[in-house]
């Protein structure tokens, strides 16, 4: 087995085969699904379509599942289910079967714990989990259709991992790009500092995150507050302007609102100005 992510999956190239899926009822079953030594032999997504449940694996982790959620169990993982709120319609859960394999054939484990995919199951692909559960009660399986659904339902979860993934990323400098946004009068140094980064990791990680320097981006920020200043009814002074948003001085502010915009303060203020006479 070859231990990945969802979010390296989402580039990867994978097959699926031995798809099955079928709706279940737990309330004649004791509510309780248990594969503790039973190791998975397939990979499952489990849809709590009517009801909630518990999940416990062997590591001590406890997962609490709402309704109309879906959830990844990995081939080889043991852990218990307790069902509730069950036996309210026909249908408790649906569960989807497959294996997983890259293109020498050596199975893939994107997580070795369940993992919560979709916290709420929009009605598309709730559509595809029924069909794939119908799909299994003809005498004739359309196994093309089967994994084509369940292919579109794996890139989903990719795409929702590998935005999780980018966005815990940068919560290390959550606190840094707010203050760059807000215009402080820190240091790019003070400002990495204040993340308990170096700010040497701090410019490359907020590069990635925003396409541009701290500096460009706080001096872009600068300009767009600059413009909305110039425009408003309090009518502010080039010099009050420039002492607001920490300028060195008049002159450093004008030069970098014409590298910005093309034209001085003046001569945009006066543009504007005519345009509204219009």
């Amino acid at each position: 087995m070859r231990q990945t992510s969802f979010e390296k999956l989402y580039s990867t190239e994978f097959f699926i085969s031995e798809p099955m899926a079928k709706p279940q009822c737990w309330a004649a079953r004791g509510n309780t699904y248990n594969a503790i030594g039973k190791p998975k032999v397939s990979h499952t997504l489990l849809w709590f379509k009517n009801c909630t449940a518990t999940i416990k694996t062997t590591t001590g982790k406890v997962f609490e599942i709402e309704q109309n959620q879906l959830t990844y169990m990995a081939k080889g993982t043991e852990y218990v289910i307790y069902f509730h709120d069950t036996d309210r319609e026909p249908e408790d859960t649906v569960v989807v079967h497959f294996q997983m394999t890259d293109r020498d054939g050596e199975d893939l484990i994107p997580s070795p714990e369940p993992v919560l995919c979709m916290k709420n199951v929009e009605a598309g692909f709730a559509r595809s989990l029924d069909m794939l559960a119908a799909e299994f009660k003809k005498n004739v399986v359309c196994l093309p259709e089967v994994n084509a659904a369940i292919y579109r339902l794996l890139a989903e979860i990719c795409q929702k991992q590998k935005r999780k993934a980018t966005k815990n990323q940068y919560a290390r400098i959550r606190a840094g790009i707010e203050l760059l946004e807000k215009d402080s009068d820190l240091s790019i140094t003070e400002i990495a500092e204040s993340c308990g980064v170096s700010e040497c990791y701090f410019r490359r990680l907020f590069r990635e995150y925003s396409g541009e320097s701290p500096m460009e981006f706080r001096q872009r920020h600068r300009i767009e507050r600059a413009k909305q200043l110039l425009l408003s009814d309090e009518h502010y002074t080039i010099g009050e302007i420039a002492a607001e948003l920490h300028f060195l001085d008049i002159y450093h502010f004008s030069k970098t609102f014409k590298k910005y915009c093309g034209v001085s303060p003046n001569h945009f203020l006066r543009g504007e100005s005519e345009r509204g006479t219009e």
